[in-house]
């Protein structure tokens, strides 16, 4: 039968082994388990804004008749009524918190840029190239992520960088690139090209506010984007010489549903981009690509040529970066953290008896 010193010596040591199990394993075991499942809803927000966005796109090519920043503007008019709407409904100030203003407005100004260069783009490129070329902004998000946010840039980044460039080259098929290779291929439309360029630009820098502005409410973000491009959009209708004219029979649905798919995905994306780091977020959009192929095909009935789809597969390869990442940083926490577990048992057994010390002398003492 154990002496009763024996027990007592026996318990502290299950207590010290139970305190230091459970104070920071069992914290970072938890943290990172509501990180994850907050990365996991972050990553869903992120694919359903694709499938929103693209529909949207697809929408944009059964509007021929409207010039591109007539389609902003009537876009902007019932984007806005719906989040006034929905904003009312929750009591939530449309004007923002006190002091977040002008980054509203700057999200507002990037918006824009995107959606007008973006529509361009699309009316005057195939749709899944123009997606394509456009999903360039991961890659400078992330670029620009690594040196304003100081998110990490490794060797994997630098890859996927230059694989979606060469996939924009692919795409493009820039004469004086194509010469020097021997290919014989036309050449997409520069202004075309030039437009998802900087619409790709112009999502960038939408992408790093809403990423340093993420305590900001989705709808109040989208509305003032909306109010900025009603606000624009006759402006620069007028600068490119644009005729407009009043909407008429199923143009007045296309524009709602282009505006409510517009509503969605705008806060669909919010909420990924709060819940998820700027490169594996937008990485998750490139599923769009997919999307815009998809609708290409059986939707508008236009084919693609081999070096615009290895171009496109090129570019994809981004999303496929940033999972590689999460997956390796994911892999290396958990093995740091069952390792820590499986290490305080063992540390624990040298935990003295006090028990069989002489008084308050510890063990150690003699060697001192």
């Amino acid at each position: 039968m154990p002496s009763p010193a024996g027990a007592n010596g026996e318990e502290a040591r299950q207590g010290a082994y139970r305190r230091l199990r459970s104070s920071p394993v069992e914290e970072a075991e938890s943290a990172t388990g509501k990180l994850c499942s907050k990365g996991t809803w972050g990553l869903l927000a992120m694919l359903m804004s694709a499938f929103l966005f693209s529909f949207m796109a697809l929408l944009v090519k059964y509007l021929p008749l409207f010039t591109t920043f007539e389609v902003v503007f009537w876009r902007s008019i019932f984007m806005s009524l719906m989040c006034s709407i929905w904003l009312g409904h929750r009591r939530v100030d449309p004007v923002g918190p006190r002091g977040d203003q002008t980054i509203l407005t700057l999200r507002g100004i990037t918006g824009f840029g995107f959606m007008g260069c973006f529509y361009f783009a699309i009316k005057t490129l195939p749709l899944s190239d123009a997606v394509v070329i456009t999903y360039m902004a991961p890659v400078i998000t992330a670029v620009a992520a690594a040196v304003l946010l100081r998110e990490a840039w490794g060797l994997l980044d630098a890859l996927g960088s230059l694989l979606s460039l060469a996939g924009v080259v692919l795409i493009s098929k820039p004469t004086f690139v194509m010469g020097l290779v021997g290919v014989n291929a036309a050449p997409l439309p520069l202004y075309g090209t030039l437009g998802a360029i900087c619409a790709a630009l112009c999502a960038t820098g939408t992408y790093l506010l809403l990423r340093y502005a993420r305590h900001l409410d989705p709808f109040v973000s989208t509305n003032y984007f909306g109010a900025v491009s009603i606000v624009l959009s006759p402006v620069f209708g007028w600068a490119f010489g644009e005729t407009w004219h009043m909407p008429y029979g199923e143009a007045w649905l296309k524009l709602v549903l282009l505006a409510l798919l517009s509503v969605l995905g705008q806060a669909c994306m919010n909420v990924g981009l709060a819940l998820q780091t700027a490169a594996k977020a937008t990485a998750m959009n490139y599923v769009q690509v997919v999307f815009a192929f998809i609708f290409q095909i059986a939707m508008l009935h236009e084919g693609s040529d081999a070096l615009s789809i290895v171009g496109a597969i090129m570019i994809a390869s981004w999303g496929g970066v940033a999972l590689l990442k999460e997956a390796v940083r994911g892999k290396a926490v958990t093995v740091t953290s069952e390792g820590a577990q499986e290490a305080l048992p063992h540390l624990l057994e040298g935990t003295p008896d006090v028990s069989k010390t002489d008084g308050l002398k510890h063990p150690l003492a003699s060697k001192v």
